[in-house]
């Protein structure tokens, strides 16, 4: 029978950085729509003569890029839809907010 022995260790790690663009900017969502259609349409003629080449794999990168700032917009727009509930967020004690478990 063997034995396991584990040690436990407490790392500290520095918090990732992260360069953020600033908000003037960030592209519009609609804006944003407009690029994700117009590096698509770049990428499918950049691939029209080497589909296998690094220049398609960019290009390709790109609109994946792009498209995931999109989809993310569209998540934090849903995220604050409702009045309400961005208020029960910084005023959760408030009667408005509360919630009862039945």
């Amino acid at each position: 029978m063997a034995t396991i022995t584990t040690m436990a260790f407490m790392a500290t790690f520095p918090a990732p950085r992260t360069v953020a663009q600033p908000p003037a900017t960030l592209p519009s969502r609609p804006n944003l729509a407009q690029k994700v259609t117009e590096s698509i349409k770049q990428a499918e003629e950049t691939c029209a003569g080497d589909p296998e080449g690094g220049e398609c794999v960019a290009a390709w990168d790109e609109v994946e890029e792009l498209s995931a700032a999109a989809s993310h917009a569209r998540d934090r727009k849903k995220e604050h839809s409702d009045p309400l509930e961005e208020f029960c967020e910084d005023n959760p004690e408030t009667d408005e907010c509360r919630t009862y478990d039945s």
